[in-house]
């Protein structure tokens, strides 16, 4: 066994002492222990993922990715991932070619859906030794169903690559992101997370992996968003919860000016509110919420999850700007991912 392969080895050895899940559905059960074990293992694939490639350390595996909703870095980051770890992905579009899925109980099945989750889960779990998906809420921005309906019914490791109220690989990639910017961690390090408008009232998955992000690694976390546009409060809830074993903190506040100055990084980010319907509305009366070269001035980084609505979530000046990571950030989809991977299947 060569060095490297001995210390991911090792790296692995250290992810499943502190973890031994096998579902990531919303980011915080490794915990914080655990995370940080993720990250180095993740750490050791980014400096060497050629070699890595080489040997082929996962061949014969196969990773099923269940796509119900669009992608570009997930789906891309997922299948590099997969294809230098040396197995096999497949990539699957829900409803466009396969059958459409059912996901409730007692139904009577005489619609358009003609496979079931019950069946469909455990089915995909035998082919594949993991499986991926990713599914957007279609009625409220709560609904969990899909992702839900895996976790209950697969029998392989169950990654969510994007649901209603967690995006939990993004939030891996911006915690190491953040420790990228602080030099190792960014442990008491000031972070902001500011709502930004955006025309659609989107879901609260990625700025709730942010604070989940943020919170495992002891940030000083700042949230900043108009009345009416409060992050989800069981979730925050459940976040503080772990801020006494991290040292990290959460401030919330009305003032995006005072969340970015000084921050470490600035993650702009738009979300739905309490008022759906008067979304759009509203969010023309919100311009000076953007993220502009000002509320920069003092702050260290700029963050996205991608993609952007430029010079409505953030001004060009800024995302152009030696202070955006945006890229940086992207690119740590990949290493986060194999990580995963390598924790379950190694």
């Amino acid at each position: 066994m060569s060095t490297l392969e001995s210390r991911l080895h090792s790296a692995v050895a250290r992810v499943r002492e502190n973890w031994r899940g096998t579902r990531l559905i919303d980011g915080l059960e490794p915990g914080p222990a655990g995370t940080a074990a993720l990250l180095d293992l993740a750490r050791i694939y980014r400096a060497n993922r050629l070699e890595i490639g080489r040997m082929r350390l996962l061949s014969g595996r196969a990773v099923a990715g269940l796509f119900f909703d669009p992608s570009l870095r997930t789906h891309t980051s997922m299948e590099v991932a997969t294809g230098r770890l040396g197995a096999h992905f497949v990539y699957l579009q829900g409803g466009q070619g396969t059958w459409g899925m059912e996901f409730e109980d007692g139904v009577v099945m005489n619609g358009a859906a003609a496979e079931h989750i019950r069946e469909a889960a455990p089915v995909l779990s035998t082919y594949a030794d993991v499986l991926a998906v990713r599914a957007f809420p279609k009625g409220p921005n709560r609904d969990e169903t899909v992702i839900r309906g895996f976790a209950a019914h697969a029998g392989a490791p169950l990654m969510n690559l994007e649901s209603a109220l967690s995006h939990p690989c993004q939030g891996l990639a911006d915690q190491l992101t953040l420790c990228d910017l602080g030099g190792g961690d960014f442990k008491r390090r000031k972070v902001c997370l500011t709502w930004a408008p955006h025309p659609k009232p989107l879901p609260q998955a990625v700025p709730l992996s942010v604070v989940r992000a943020a919170v495992l690694g002891g940030a000083d976390l700042h949230i900043a968003n108009p009345e009416g546009y409060d992050l989800d409060g069981h979730e925050l809830e459940r976040a503080r919860s772990f801020c006494r074993d991290t040292g990290a903190s959460i401030t919330l506040t009305r003032d995006p000016d005072a969340a970015a100055d000084g921050a470490l990084a600035v993650y702009g980010k738009g979300w739905g509110g309490d008022d759906h319907e008067g979304h759009a509305e509203r969010v023309a009366g919100l311009s000076h919420w953007t993220v502009t070269e000002a509320r920069m001035a003092k702050a260290t980084a700029f963050l996205h999850c991608l993609p952007v609505r430029r010079n409505v979530i953030v001004t060009d000046g800024v995302l152009d700007g030696p202070q955006s990571r945006v890229v940086p950030q992207a690119a740590n989809r990949e290493p986060v991912q194999a990580a995963v991977l390598l924790s379950w299947m190694l």
